[in-house]
């Protein structure tokens, strides 16, 4: 049997976990610090979705087994053979590959109305998001009208305060939850302003554990769910319960730690130095590095200038380099990513918004399209947003690392 260790906890390195499991490898996974799948919204992407609007991109017409597979392992997500129409709050309808069960998706909705349930909570403007949502394109391409009705639907004042986060968790609670779903059919029943309605808009609170809109949709009889919320809301934390699920399920052997060095050995393909030392060294076939991005901190910015001020650097100085002590390079469009510069360049010579198509987006290690670390042939791999030139987006990170993985259990 092939041992396998992935490297990394987020969507990519879960993908790879459990598509190397489900292959009949023995997988051990090494989970440091939340990464930034845990930050994410809930909205699925396979490219970035402001370009999959404009025309600069199109969405895939259908995922791939291996990777359809790991949303199977992890429950809770849905990505349908068109697409998901999400209300974000942010005041914008928009278009994704796929969804959170949680969030509300108004996709299949008919001509009618959608309750956006007005609270008084400090990070929620029922009225704002009604008007904004109404008049937008896809609203009204689909003859959908947003309106705004009144619910107690918090049951204690202080919950005015509660961090969205709070709230989900409270609403694992089946108990909470029959409530919630009282409140709003009573609210329902009473709104005069409301007709034909298709569905049910909350703010981000329907669960921290697992998603709790399609048992609230049950009991009220009408599509619930929830918003699309910022950075670092519940779909994050219902990600790692979902993963932590799952990996138990698979036999996957999770390690509460970080890996600091990966090198070659002989007995085997490799090494993997755990910190703390008291950790050990883990073995293996082959290793999944799925550290992330500059954002999940799998490579840094490093330009001397940044670092030395005023002073005359002594030698050039590459312009990232990877956190973890292994043998791969980071680049970009055949580029090594190196600077001919003493201090760099400036940040608005590779990032966004200065750059339409910014250097430090495409920034990683060469990989194949199975992920494997290109000019290594003993099973080093490199997925999600550690990997050059892919999207920075939920399912092309699922995508590869399900490759990934299923390449490094067979060999």
């Amino acid at each position: 049997m092939r041992r396998v260790v992935v490297i990394g906890s987020g969507i990519a390195g879960t993908a790879a976990a459990l598509a190397a499991a489900r292959a009949g490898a023995e997988v051990t996974i090494v989970m440091g610090a939340p990464g930034a799948t845990v930050l994410a919204g809930g909205a699925l992407d396979d490219v970035p979705w402001e370009d999959a609007r404009s025309g600069r991109g199109e969405p895939r017409a259908l995922l791939a087994e291996d990777a359809r597979s790991v949303l199977d392992d992890l429950e809770g997500y849905d990505v349908p053979e068109g697409q998901a129409v999400l209300v974000a709050r942010t005041g914008i309808v928009r278009l994704a590959r796929g969804r959170d069960r949680a969030l509300l998706s108004v996709a299949t909705s008919g001509p009618g109305d959608v309750m956006v349930t007005d609270v008084a909570h400090a990070g929620w403007d029922a009225l704002a998001l009604a008007r904004s949502w109404s008049a937008s394109r896809e609203a009204a391409g689909r003859g959908l009208r947003f309106v705004a009705v009144k619910a107690s639907v918090l049951a204690h004042t202080d919950e005015r305060a509660f961090t969205d986060a709070d709230l989900a968790a409270r609403h694992d609670d089946p108990e909470r939850l029959a409530w919630l779903a009282a409140r709003l059919s009573e609210a329902l029943a009473r709104a005069e302003q409301v007709e034909r309605v298709s569905g049910v808009v909350l703010p981000p609170w329907l669960g921290a554990s697992r998603e709790r809109a399609t048992e609230l949709s049950r009991l009220v009889g009408l599509p619930c769910g929830e918003a699309l919320g910022g950075v670092g809301g519940p779909s994050g934390l219902r990600f790692e319960h979902a993963r932590d699920r799952a990996t138990e399920r698979r036999g996957v052997r999770v390690v509460q730690g970080r890996a600091c060095r990966v090198a070659p050995a002989e007995e085997l393909a490799w090494h993997v130095d755990l910190s703390p030392r008291s950790l050990g060294t883990l073995d293996a076939d082959a290793v999944v590095l799925a550290t992330g991005g500059l954002l999940g901190g799998g490579f840094e910015y490093t330009p001397s200038g940044a670092t030395l001020g005023g002073a005359l650097p002594s030698a050039p100085r590459s312009l990232a380099r990877v956190t973890l002590d292994a043998p791969v390079t980071l680049g970009a469009r055949g580029d090594a990513g190196d600077t001919s510069s003493l201090f760099g360049g400036a940040p608005e010579t590779h990032a966004w918004p200065y750059q339409a198509d910014p250097l430090l987006d495409r920034l990683g290690v060469p990989v194949d399209d199975r992920g494997r670390v290109r000019g290594d042939s003993r099973g080093l791999y490199a997925v999600g947003e550690l990997a050059a030139d892919r999207p920075r987006t939920w399912l092309a990170a699922l995508s590869l690392g399900a490759r990934a993985g299923g390449s490094a259990a067979s060999g």
